[in-house]
């Protein structure tokens, strides 16, 4: 049974001779109920503190076993983790690495491919230019072929009398029609007096035999161009170098319909004509062609 400070206050001894005193006795037994009493209190504040702590121990042993058990799986879960990644990451390696020789085989190939493909433009290109330098030489030597054998053409004296200008033909005429002048001035016919004897304006007209004789000339003349033009022409054609075609006629044409020319005209008019001629483009058929059809008049002087 424990004891408690009410106890130890309300208790009694019996009195006997020479005993204790009674009043220290008292005191003592005072002091004591006070000292028991305050130790009781902090006993039972211990006792509440330890009941305390205990819960709160047992509260940690659960937690701790729960942390452990978190611990524990979460170190589970940790290595599952990293065997996982470690796996994956093996795996991605390997696929990468399989990836990355796979394009550098398909690369090498293109590569290769790529360089034959060059090669084979190189040589084609290379033979293409060569039948291109060829073609050059050849197309070259044909051009210089044909310019010299045209500068031989133009440089032939056939041009002197073909490009003779139509006043050396009119003196000509002149000179025949001076010669039947004369002859007919030396007969015995009656001739009208003129003033002035020094000149004599006459006009003269052409025959059709004159005429006839004249435009053959003229188809003759034309026929020997086209024939020499038709000789002299290389591979290269005259309508691309010069543009002139070889069939294109002597542009001096005689209407042999006319049935006579008349000259009333002065011999200085006819040179300045002729010299107007000779400027202007011989080739051009329209600036050259003389229009014989109309009458053209010349003044011949000559001495009695």
């Amino acid at each position: 049974m424990a004891i408690t400070a009410l106890d130890i206050k309300d208790k009694t001894f019996k009195l006997k001779f020479r005993g204790y005193s009674e009043e220290e006795v008292n005191e003592f037994l005072d002091i004591l109920v006070d000292d028991f009493e305050k130790l009781t209190r902090e006993n039972r504040a211990q006792e509440a503190k330890i009941k305390m702590l205990e819960e709160k121990l047992a509260y940690f042993d659960e937690m701790k076993e729960s942390l452990s058990q978190s611990v524990i799986l979460a170190q589970e879960t940790a290595e599952k983790v990293k065997t996982s990644a470690r796996t994956e990451s093996d795996n991605i390696l390997t696929h990468a690495n399989n990836q990355a020789t796979l394009l550098l085989e398909e690369s090498k190939q293109k590569a290769n491919e790529m360089l034959r493909e060059a090669a084979d433009e190189a040589k084609r290109v290379a033979i293409e230019t060569e039948d291109l330098k060829r073609q050059t030489r050849v197309f070259h030597q044909r051009l210089l072929a044909s310019v010299e054998s045209h500068l031989a053409l133009v440089n032939s004296p056939e041009w002197d009398e073909l490009l003779q200008p139509t006043a050396s033909y009119i003196q000509n005429s002149d000179v025949a029609f001076r010669e039947v002048v004369e002859s007919v001035l030396e007969t015995d016919h009656d001739l009208p007096q003129v003033a002035d004897m020094a000149s004599i304006d006459a006009t003269r007209q052409f025959s059709p035999e004159e005429m006839a004789e004249l435009q053959r000339r003229v188809e003759e003349s034309n026929r020997q161009l086209e024939e020499t033009i038709a000789d002299q022409t290389p591979l290269l054609t005259d309508d691309v170098l010069f543009g002139i075609s070889s069939s294109e006629e002597f542009p001096f044409e005689l209407d042999s319909s006319d049935e006579s020319l008349s000259f009333e005209e002065t011999n200085e008019l006819v040179l300045d004509s002729e010299i107007e001629t000779e400027n202007s483009n011989i080739l051009e058929e329209d600036d050259s062609e003389l229009n014989l059809n109309e009458t053209q008049t010349f003044k011949l002087n000559f001495e009695d």
